[in-house]
């Protein structure tokens, strides 16, 4: 009996080990978004060389004049099926708007073959003026000036133009450009 016993944990063991072995190591995945301008009126291109490409479609799509970086940033997220709905997220002000800008996500998952697929849950990025207050101490005023709000699916190390949002009421436009890398 207790040979039994012993030969059952040792399967056990064995059978919990190779379960173990054959999860799927978690990957990281490496957001790269910039956050470009739009503009209507006459001006060059300010955009990092990495971006000319883009921009030279985006002027074939769009009406824009001219396209500059207002920023860009990485975030980087864990593929963890096991704990799903976390969020990341990061925020920040445009340099020279005084805009307030929040990015987030819910989850991301990366395809188990190669080319990996990445696939994010609610993304989402606002843009938001400071917030201004009354006389009395009350915040008056909706600041959301422009929101891009999405799921996505994207191959690995492929720059996408997610979508484009109006800021003001000259046509400006804020588009979102991302670009995801599996870490492995």
């Amino acid at each position: 009996m207790k040979r039994i016993v012993t030969l059952l944990a040792a399967a056990a063991a064995l059978v919990f080990g190779q379960e173990k072995s054959s999860e799927a190591p978690v990957k990281n995945v490496e957001l790269t978004v910039y956050l470009l301008s739009g503009v209507q009126t006459a001006a060059a291109d300010d955009v990092p060389a990495d971006l000319f490409s883009t921009v030279k479609q985006l002027h074939n799509l769009f009406a824009y004049k001219g396209y500059k970086l207002s920023e860009s940033f990485i975030l980087r997220g864990r593929a963890d099926t096991a704990r799903p709905g976390r969020l990341f997220r990061t925020e920040g002000v445009l340099p020279g708007s005084g805009l307030h800008y929040a990015f987030s996500y819910l989850n991301v998952r990366v395809s188990p073959e190669k080319p990996y697929m990445v696939h994010i849950d609610n993304l989402s990025i606002s843009l938001n003026v400071p917030p201004a207050y009354g006389p009395d101490g009350k915040q008056r005023g909706n600041g959301t000036v422009a929101s891009i709000n999405t799921d996505l699916d994207l191959e690995d190390g492929q720059k996408t133009v997610v979508g484009k949002s109006s800021i003001n009421t000259n046509g400006d436009a804020l588009i979102l450009v991302i670009v995801p890398k599996v870490i492995e």
